[in-house]
């Protein structure tokens, strides 16, 4: 197979967001090794609302290529409706498609006429070798990692290997082009932003994508260079407080602690990092304390012991309670608490435990946000299989992958039998009610007793089951950044 045109040094990179603003710590990764193999690269992080113009600015740069980065779910149906609009724009114009979702289901990807290719797996060594064989007409046939279409039959390389040298690689954050807009700035004055120090995760939690994606294995950058790069940003940036979003921040707990130690002589925060919850102990919270940490996230998953030995999670609702009662010593961290209601196989009474056990935590540590996202079945988790066993199956067009969202109470849930229309607005209430169980003390006397009030209201309603009429939630809608603006109820 041979390539089309040749010759631009132009590539754009693009992730279209929901309503969280992140930085694209993917993209900027691909964009430093493509600019220090001599391309001008664009890195577009865009909302929906951007997507038009952001078409025109990329038709009009020519490019030797687009990439996109996309996660299963709304991110899919956006993507493909700005490469569809892309396509339309020029036909010659081409189109790769990198991330969970291409490596997860790279076939499903290629059958759209909007797609010229795919990467299977991490893209650092991948967008260079594409990027080198399309602008000198050279075949891709064999290439690591590519998907393609020739003569209408869908042709899959090997996958990428994984990259065990991640030091090779580094963000490049001058391609943003507005850097400020991913910073969050803290009540106390701090500059925030999200950093990511490993990759994978060593965990067999059998709902999670991570079994495929990265097959279990967990990579890490070493101190020097997390120091090093978060040097960067404090300095060049004046960021002081960095959101951890490994999958597993403490897989080495040498090396976790190291790394906070080293931030707080630099006067940096690590406002949040995730952690297991079966690891921790009363030194370990008196080291996250002294070092300034200030939320740890927790996966609780579940509060039937059922359902946790199906997940294989390791943990037992008597364990949960014991590791909360734990941490309710320890104040001065605050926890998010991470469930999941939906699991195949999940009844009623399973997920009402699930929910009376976010009510318990919240009543044992009041600084806690509880989440009750909906189950996804990500293909090549153990989960999937048996959610197809049960009745599943996968948006036909990839067009329509904005029911496979959790987030905007859409997602039809059909490998629970015992599920109807209702089920995925009432799911949707569970979760919003579930982020209203936090009720520590506020910035102001007001700020508390409304903490405290709709607390209360959150309490009363899990309890009882009694989800209808949630004007509590159109309020938070209202007035609280946090809630997903595009509320469905």
């Amino acid at each position: 197979m041979t390539t089309g045109s040749v010759g631009s040094k132009k590539i754009a990179l693009v992730r279209i967001e929901s309503d969280v603003v992140m930085h694209p710590l993917g993209l900027i990764f691909l964009g430093n090794v493509l600019k220090k193999a001599g391309y001008d690269v664009r890195v577009f992080n865009i909302f929906e609302k951007d997507m038009e113009r952001t078409v025109d600015e990329i038709a009009g740069m020519k490019p030797l290529f687009v990439g996109f980065s996309t996660l299963t779910g709304a991110q899919t149906k956006h993507t493909h409706q700005v490469s569809k609009a892309l396509k339309d724009k020029n036909k010659d114009i081409k189109i790769v498609w990198g991330g969970v979702h291409p490596t997860l289901l790279p076939e499903d990807c290629l059958k759209e006429d909007c797609v010229d290719y795919v990467c299977c797996g991490e893209g650092e060594e991948f967008v260079v070798e594409l990027a080198k064989r399309l602008s000198k007409g050279l075949d891709l046939k064999g290439m690591k990692g590519l998907g393609y279409k020739s003569n209408g039959k869908i042709i899959l390389g090997p996958r990428m290997p994984f990259i065990n040298e991640l030091d090779k690689y580094e963000p490049e954050w001058e391609l943003l082009d507005d850097f400020e807009s991913c910073v969050t700035k803290l009540p106390d004055g701090r500059r925030q932003v999200d950093f990511v120090t490993s990759r994978g995760c060593p965990y067999n939690c059998s709902f999670c994508y991570n079994l495929k994606f990265n097959e279990r294995k967990w990579r890490k950058h070493s101190y020097e260079y997390v120091i090093e790069k978060i040097g960067i940003l404090r300095n060049e940036h004046d960021i002081r407080a960095i959101q951890f979003h490994d999958d597993n921040f403490f897989v080495d707990m040498d090396r976790a602690f190291r790394i906070l130690e080293k931030l707080k002589e630099m006067d940096v925060v690590a406002t949040s990092c995730m952690i297991r919850l079966e690891v921790l102990t009363e030194e370990i919270l008196k080291r996250l304390i002294r070092l300034g940490v200030r939320r740890i996230f927790v996966g609780v998953e579940a509060g039937s012991d059922r359902i946790l030995k199906l997940i294989n999670k390791g943990l037992t609702r008597e364990l949960i309670i014991e590791k909360f009662e734990l941490l309710s010593k320890f104040r001065e961290v605050s926890v998010t608490a991470a469930t999941i209601i939906g699991f195949p196989t999940e009844t009623w009474e399973d997920i009402c435990k699930t929910m009376d056990l976010g009510v318990r935590l919240s009543e044992i540590v009041p600084d806690i946000v509880v989440t009750f996202q909906t189950f996804i079945p990500y293909p090549g988790s153990h989960l999937y299989d048996l959610a197809v066993e049960n009745g599943f199956a996968l948006p036909d067009k990839i067009s329509e992958y904005d029911k496979f969202d959790t987030f905007t109470g859409r997602m039809e849930l059909t490998w629970l039998p015992w599920a109807d229309e209702n089920t995925k607005e009432l799911f949707y209430k569970i979760d919003k009610y579930g982020k209203l169980l936090t009720h520590s003390k506020g910035t102001n006397m007001m700020r508390t007793l409304g903490k405290e009030f709709f607390y209360r209201m959150a309490k009363a309603r899990l309890k009882t089951r009694f989800l209808a009429f949630p004007w509590e939630i159109a309020v938070l809608h209202r007035f609280n950044r946090y809630y997903n603006p595009k509320c469905p109820l």
